[in-house]
């Protein structure tokens, strides 16, 4: 039996066996090692662009959630400096900024309980019918940043430190 005769014979066999039709090619065994070699050769740099766009992602969170230090509104120097923001209701608060031309206000408003620990926050661009007004600070932008607590449990703060929520 010769080369020929066995691999007709093989061929034969092959073509009634259940499967993939294609006769295997002879190279595709250097064709798998250049894929895998080129795989491994990439793993690398893969790992450096995951790495660099991870350390991208915290530089760029970290920017977002970056302390910035921002003066109190109310504290001595400051232009609301004396106002007793907190001893008003919001909606006196509101009025009280609005005379003296700060239109630009994120009310920040505070809800839930002290006691359960349920705690949730809403921004607005209007002040809210009652609750403590926690004095805020300027944002760099000129923004007027004013806090709301409505939270059950909460006492005033400032000069009205221990009233009931107005």
């Amino acid at each position: 039996m010769t080369d020929n005769d066995v691999k007709t014979r093989l061929g034969a066999m092959e073509a009634r066996a259940p499967g993939p039709r294609e006769v295997p090619n002879e190279t595709a065994a250097p064709k798998a090692r250049r894929k895998l070699f080129g795989s491994v050769a990439l793993a690398p740099m893969l790992v450096l662009a995951v790495a660099a766009t991870a350390a991208a992602g915290v530089a760029g969170v970290a920017g977002i959630f970056a302390v910035t230090s921002h003066e109190g509104a109310e504290n001595s120097g400051q232009p609301l400096a004396g106002a007793q923001l907190e001893c008003m209701t919001p909606p006196q608060a509101e009025s009280y900024l609005a005379a003296r031309g700060y239109t630009n206000v994120v009310w920040q408003v505070e809800t839930g309980s002290l006691a359960e620990g349920v705690d949730k926050s809403t921004d607005q661009s209007s002040a809210p019918d009652h609750g403590f007004v926690v004095p805020g600070f300027f944002f760099n932008d000129g923004k007027l940043f004013m806090l709301v607590d409505q939270r059950d449990g909460t006492t005033g703060v400032g000069n009205c430190t221990g009233f009931s929520v107005p």
